[in-house]
This record gives C-alpha cells, structure tokens and sequence, in this order.
C-alpha cells in the first residue's frame, strides 16, 4: 500500500512538471501571432528557452534522485520539485501575463498603439539597430501612474522575501517593461507619458553601459551654477525625474509638458511642494522649459506660475533651471545625447501640430509611415486633446479623438521595420545558466 502511495506521489510531481510543460508550449505557439513583424519574438523566445530548460532540470533531478531515495526521502524530493516547479511558472507568468494582454479585446487597440510609441521612442534613442537595447515592453496594470522596470530592477510583487531565488533571476533578465494605468484604455492621448518612462529606461541604460548616473552629473552642475550643499543634494535627488521629463521633451516636444502640467495642478501650495524624487511641481515643468527653450521650441510654462516660482523659497533653485537643462541634454549614453537626438525637435514639433489638426479636422487621418509618426502622433493628439478642453468642443468630439487615435497609432510605423531587436545573447546565456544553477542547488 505505501509503495502504491509513494509512486502516485511520484506521478503527481512529473504531471505537474509536464503540465507547465504543456502550458509554456501552447503559450509560445499563441505568443507568436502576437503584433507586427516579429516584435515580441525575442522576448517570447528568452522566455521559452529558460523556463523550458529550468522544466527539463527540475524533471530530470526528480527522476534520478527519486530512483535511489527510500521512504521519506521520496516525499521531500518531490516537496523540493514541486516548489521549483511553481518558482518556474511564476517567473514565466509574471511576463508572460503582460505579453497575453494583447489577446485581450480591452486592451489589444491600446496595447497596439503604445507598442508603436514605445517602438518608435526608443528607435530615437538608439538609432542603431546592433547596439540597442531589447525594447521596453508595456502592458497596463492598476495603477494611477505609469512605473518602469528597468533591465536590472526586481519588479515590485517578485520581492517576495520568502523567494529570493526569484529576485536574483528577474535581475538578469535581459527585458525591461513599462506599466501603464488602466486609463490610457479610455484616453488614449494619455499614452504621451511613455516618452517619461524612457527616460527612466534609458538611465537605467546609462548606468549599466558605464556612461553614468544624471545624479551626479546634475549635482556638479548645480555647483558649477553657485548652489549651495543642500541645493546641490536636491538637484541630485531630482536627476533621474528630470532626465525623464528631458528624454520626452526630445522626443515629443512640448506635449509632454503639458501633459505633466495637467496632472500636477494643483494649489499654490501644492504647486511648491517637493515630493520623493521629484521637484515641486512649478519648478519641475521650468526645467522641461528651458530644456525646450535649448533645443529650440517654444515653453508652455504660463507666467503665472514662473511667478509664483519666483517668489518662492525655490527661486534660488529657478535661476539654475538653465543650467540643469544644459547638462541634461549633455548627458551621454549610448553613443549619444539628448542634445543630439533633439537637433531635428523643430521639426518634430511641427509635425505633431500638423498631428493634432489632423486628429481634430473633418476627414478621417491617415497613418503615419515615417519612424517617429507613432510618437509624434501621441504628441498631436496630447495637444488635440488639449484643445477641446480649452473650447466648446464636448465628449462627442473626445470621444472622435480617442477613436482616431486607436485607429491610426497602431498603424504608424514604417513598412519595412522588423520589431525586434538582436537578442543580447551573453545575458540571456547568464540567466539561462543561473536558473539552472539554482534548481540544482539546495542552498536557497
């Protein structure tokens, strides 16, 4: 009887093991009729090749220890496949889930579009197609403002200190993603702050290639500018928001100001209020200002709340704006800088008005088919939207842009592009190598 009981226990162990086994094989073959030419083909298939390498560890451990374990022994070496086994199909669901999003019927047309403006951002950012970076990918989670995960960060609910293993995996995993609040599948105009969360990817880029963090190299130049110890310490924990504003400003011109304004309006008191890692809100859209106002557009900031500024505590910190703009757009990452990428902003500023117009005229707006067409295209609709707040227009007219906006976004991208990017082959190799290290290990 307990013989019979120990082999069914066995069996248990193995069905679960080839039951993920199943489930990541018809996962794949789903996967891969996900968006345009290939775009997720990288990611799905890093993902494939560890998880399914980690199954046939965990599957072939089990076996050859349970052919020499006796009683007990058998029990626990299946407790120990079990917990790997469930290790293995967290890890993959957690990106996998955010792929799958895009059978979802809530969220594919707006999942389509942030997938062009993430594309066509980050094409601007590294423009060369052998050394970029594998493409942030974006799903929408229930938050009230969009949060990156870069290549080398744990993501928030894989911290579970209990499971550590799994910190040290998503750590190496060679793919980054960008969480979008549930909004932006009603307001589509508000998929302009992924120019942001570039920027914090691109940071994250910065200091992993060896080019440096924005922190420090804002602190100096706050020095060079006359601030004190305690302005330089703010400008330094301000860096990494900034370099995000100035990142989007290059690439989208002055909407996505806007857009920081209207989320940050607030009192007068609230309005001077510094935050964790960000500056008070006045002073904060100063900087994207004259970061515009450098590379050749026109600021948004109203008069009124330059003012304020003025007479605020932080007007020591306002007359340095021009001074923090300049190093953000000299920092160097990638072979580039955001100076560089801005030098056509003018014209990238022109076409997102012709966008705008085009989102709020009479016939119905064709797709775009240069590389930036995606995020400029958000650009204009940011300001279209802007515009029938401001005027007469009524839901009905909102209700047009967002759907244009859904229409076209996806659409936007030149013909002939290939979505995915080369595969870092040495860091999917590391965490491959690691997860395997791990499931064979018993010191965890």
């Amino acid at each position: 009887m307990q013989e019979a009981a120990t082999r069914f226990r066995l069996e248990e162990s193995i069905s679960d093991l080839d039951q993920l086994r199943d489930d990541l094989a018809e996962w794949t073959v789903s996967a891969r009729r996900l968006g345009p030419q290939g775009q997720y083909l990288d990611q799905l298939s890093l993902l494939a090749e560890i998880a399914g390498a980690g199954i046939e560890q965990v599957r072939h451990d089990l076996l050859a220890r349970a052919a020499v374990a006796v009683g007990g022994e058998l029990y626990e070496e299946c407790r120990r496949a079990d917990h790997r086994t469930a290790l293995l199909r967290r890890f993959w669901r957690w990106y996998a889930d955010r792929l799958d999003q895009r059978h979802d019927d809530g969220y594919r047309p707006t999942l389509a579009a942030a997938d062009e403006i993430v594309r066509s951002t980050w094409q601007a950012l590294f423009p060369d197609d052998e050394t970029r970076p594998p493409t942030p990918l974006p799903h929408v989670a229930p938050i009230d403002m969009a949060v990156s995960t870069a290549r080398d960060e744990v993501p928030r609910d894989l911290r579970a200190p209990s499971e550590p293993v799994l910190a040290k995996w998503t750590e190496l995993m060679p793919l980054s993603t960008i969480a979008l609040p549930s909004t932006v599948t009603r307001r589509p105009w508000w998929l302009v702050v992924i120019a942001h969360e570039c920027g914090h990817q691109v940071a994250a880029e910065a200091v992993d290639d060896g080019d440096g963090s924005p922190s420090p190299v804002l602190e100096a130049a706050a020095a060079r500018a006359g601030a004190g110890d305690d302005e330089q310490q703010d400008w330094r924990n301000w860096a990494i928001e900034l370099f995000a504003d100035a990142t989007a400003a290059v690439t989208k011109g002055t909407a996505p100001t806007w857009s920081v304004m209207e989320l940050e309006r607030g009192t007068p008191g609230t309005l001077l209020r510094p935050d964790v890692g960000y500056p008070p809100p006045v002073l904060r859209w100063c900087v994207a200002d004259a970061v515009v106002a450098r590379i050749g557009l026109t600021g948004v900031v109203p008069d009124a709340d330059r003012e304020l500024l003025a007479e605020s505590p932080f007007a020591g910190h306002a007359a340095r704006a021009e001074a923090i703009a300049a190093a953000l757009l000299d920092i160097r990452f990638g072979g580039t800088t955001l100076r560089e990428i801005g030098v056509r902003s003018r014209d990238w500023e022109r076409t997102a008005c012709r966008w705008r117009d085009a989102l709020l005229g009479v016939t119905e707006p064709a797709a775009g088919t240069a590389p930036e067409s995606a995020r400029l295209c958000v650009a204009g609709g940011t300001m279209a939207w802007r515009r029938t707040t401001a005027g007469t227009s009524g839901t009905s007219d909102r209700e047009r842009l967002r759907r244009r906006l859904l229409q076209v976004l996806p659409q936007s991208r030149p013909k002939s592009v290939r979505h995915a990017t080369p595969r870092p082959v040495g860091r999917a190799a590391a965490v491959t190598r690691q997860v395997l290290d791990d499931l064979r290990s018993d010191t965890w």
